[in-house]
């Protein structure tokens, strides 16, 4: 059999030389060059189809499995034809490769739970690491009781048949996979790139009563650890974690100038722990931007559910769709800490059922920010500041999260009133006079009624600052979201600059010189102390719709909005204009309420008439502080002064062509007289009320 095996191969590789040889030949005077280099990657690929044969035919092969594996190698190559530009094109490669999965079950691993399958599994991983098998290793179902940790290098994927029919306790049934760990560190341990776990569970193993086991606390379940060096690409999935109590179930840390990014960790199931999902950078190290989907934290004995710290960088660490449930934690089920550190939850549910309503269940030191949170708070409350973390977005009968108004602070931010003789702006600081500055026509508008300013460059003095005469800021906010339209023809001619929370000046990107509008801005911690907003100009540049808010939010240019807190206008403030007619009888006037602050008396015909009360009823009163203007185009309607409209001098008004009286409402029903417009034809103003007009020099006056 020995001797047909070796005949039959060597009389295949002869007959695929002559075949490309001959090949070759036909093809020597056309395109000859890039003809042999494919006819000589396909002889290679034939040599790896020879070397899988005779994998196949060879009779020292250790079980009729790889045989299969072997021959279903074969027939794929065969099927995409040797030179279909996939696979092992352009490799070089002509060795041997690995037949198929690893199985531990070939390595000796027993499954029973008494015997230590520790040595064999190890020994089944480390084959499929150095690639004398497959890399995926195959875990049958059983429990497997290991004494030492098991390290799972870069590559390669251990692979359970899941872990049974229950996610709260590990019911040995279903054909489940168990790594059964007893001892006083981590049960498994991923080392290198792309190393993987799944589809089993991982028990920290009690087992027999009052046995080394029982008595012996591991470290932890799950530990992916970089310690000066980077593991990336981890992949954790439909893993159960179980009874864990003294110590993590799950740790990715990073140490010595380490790295541990782009993890993901789907559906694992973490139960009974003294912490669930542990987060750690040292300073000069990262652990960020892994993503945990689904699965869920709960049972007892946790001091938190998912704990993140620093001082290195923790951050953009994702977790979407998790339910983080037990009935308490020692110190909360979601905690955060470390000026790098953040986390962000998505659609996350969050309960405490047996929490003291006092306690909270989310805990964000005061050194962290850009914390995102958001889903279901069952429970008490967060307790975090929700100025630098405005994307925390948990709310519940105990709390509730903060949104800073999305204000422009640049009051002028439509660049109105523009004095070029006095080279003023109101709102801005405009005095260098190394820029020259025009408005530019209404046709080159981006926003409406916002104008567009034209800066032209001198190029000496340094950078022109547009900086804001004066920027609403208060202890009360921590981010600062500002920027601005720009156009321009010079790469770099205009940036946005900040004092930072630490006091260092930093800039935004600048523009592009593309010639078009950009906006050009930047969010971050602004240094409360000492507030600095500017745009640093050095180059020719068209600005328009500045804006500056608090918070994280995206800017909202174009918007000049007005606040409960006051307002600062640059441009017409328009209000509503209504008709108020005369009651059907009577002295007690109603003048429609919500529809104006300018009401044009309307008269009916008959302007003798008299107003004694104006909405006085509870219904139709305004608000006090609303003022309002009553415009008459005829004469001889009176305004009494009384308890209910209290006028200046206690002097009626009497109403004279095109007069009007301005009234400010106060409580009650009541009004106060603020000023009034009416003269008659011989310039003496009626109602007991006279003019006094300035002398001709000096300082004396006389009225």
């Amino acid at each position: 059999m020995v001797n047909l095996t070796i005949d039959a191969t060597s009389i295949l590789l002869a007959l695929l030389s002559l075949l490309a040889i001959g090949t070759i030949n036909h093809f020597h005077h056309d395109n000859q060059s890039e003809q042999i280099d494919q006819l000589t990657r396909q002889l290679s690929e034939l040599q790896i189809q020879t070397d899988a044969l005779k994998r196949t035919l060879n009779p020292d092969t250790t079980s009729e499995r790889n045989v299969a594996l072997a021959a279903h190698a074969k027939r794929s190559t065969q099927h995409d034809g040797g030179h279909n530009g996939r696979g092992l094109e352009d490799t070089g490669c002509s060795c041997s490769l690995p037949s198929g999965p690893t199985y531990a079950s070939d390595f000796g691993v027993v499954g029973d739970a008494a015997a230590d399958d520790g040595p064999a599994l190890q020994a089944a991983i480390d084959s499929a690491a150095a690639s004398e098998s497959g890399g995926t290793v195959i875990l049958p179902a059983g429990v497997f009781r290991t004494h030492e940790p098991l390290h799972i290098p870069g590559g390669v994927t251990l692979q359970g048949q899941g872990y049974g029919s229950s996610p709260l306790a590990i019911q040995f049934d279903a054909g489940g996979s168990t790594i059964a760990y007893c001892g006083p560190d981590y049960a498994v341990k991923l080392t290198g790139h792309a190393a993987s776990l799944r589809d089993l569970a991982v028990y920290d193993w009690p087992y027999p009563a009052e046995s080394y086991c029982e008595n012996t606390q591991a470290a932890g379940g799950v530990l992916v650890e970089a310690d000066a060096t980077l593991i990336e690409s981890v992949i954790v999935s439909n893993v159960f974690i179980y009874y864990f109590v003294g110590g993590t179930a799950l740790s990715l840390v990073a140490k010595n100038n380490g790295g541990v990014p782009f993890g993901n960790y789907q559906n694992v199931r973490i139960r009974h722990a003294k912490t669930g999902i542990y987060l750690s950078a040292e300073e000069g190290s990262f652990v960020n931007t892994n993503s945990f989907l689904g699965g869920g934290i709960s049972g007892g004995g946790f001091e938190s559910c998912v704990y993140a710290e620093g001082p290195g960088a923790c951050n953009d660490n994702k977790f979407y769709g998790m339910s983080i449930e037990p009935p308490d934690t020692d110190i909360s089920h979601v905690y955060v800490t470390g000026s790098k550190t953040n986390i962000k939850l998505h659609d996350v549910r969050l309960e405490a059922t047996g929490k003291s309503l006092d306690r909270p269940i989310v805990i964000i030191d005061d050194s962290s920010y850009g914390n995102v949170m958001n889903g279901i708070l069952g429970h008490t409350h967060v307790q975090a500041d929700l100025n630098r973390n405005p994307g925390i977005d948990l709310m519940s009968q105990k709390s509730v999260s903060l949104d800073p108004a999305p204000v422009n602070q640049f009051w002028n931010g439509a660049f109105k009133g523009w004095d070029s003789v006095n080279r003023i702006l109101p709102g801005w600081n405009v005095g260098q006079t190394n820029t020259d500055i025009t408005i530019l026509d209404s046709s080159e508008a981006l926003f409406p009624d916002h104008n567009v300013m034209s800066l032209d460059y001198k190029n000496w003095g340094g950078a022109f600052k547009l900086q804001s005469d004066k920027t609403l800021l208060t202890p009360g906010h921590d981010f600062a979201t500002f920027g601005v339209y720009a156009r321009s023809s010079v790469q770099g001619s205009i940036t946005a600059v900040m004092r930072y929370t630490s006091g260092s000046i930093i800039s935004s990107a600048s523009h592009s010189g593309s010639g078009k509008w950009e906006f050009i801005g930047m969010s971050a911690l602004y240094d409360k102390d000492s507030p600095y907003f500017y745009f640093s100009i050095v180059g020719d540049v068209d600005l328009t719709a500045p804006t500056l808010t608090f918070g994280q939010s995206p800017a909202t240019p174009g918007a000049s909005l007005m606040s409960s807190s006051g307002a600062r206008m640059s441009g017409t403030l328009t209000t509503g204009v209504a008709p108020c007619t005369p009651p059907s009888s009577g002295y007690y006037w109603t003048c429609p309420k919500n529809e104006g602050n300018i009401f044009l008396m309307d008269m009916q015909g008959d302007p003798d008439k008299r107003i004694i009360r104006l909405n006085q009823p509870t219904a139709d009163r305004f608000d006090r502080g609303t003022v309002i203007t009553l415009m008459f185009t005829e004469a001889g309607t009176r305004v009494e002064h009384s308890g209910y409209i209290e006028l200046k001098s206690g002097a009626d008004f009497v109403s004279v062509p095109f007069s009007s009286i301005t009234l400010m409402a106060d409580t009650g029903g009541t009004w106060k007289e603020v000023s009034r417009n009416n003269y008659d034809a011989s310039g003496t103003h009626t109602g007991s009320v006279a003019i006094c007009f300035p002398p001709t020099s000096g300082y004396y006056w006389t009225c």
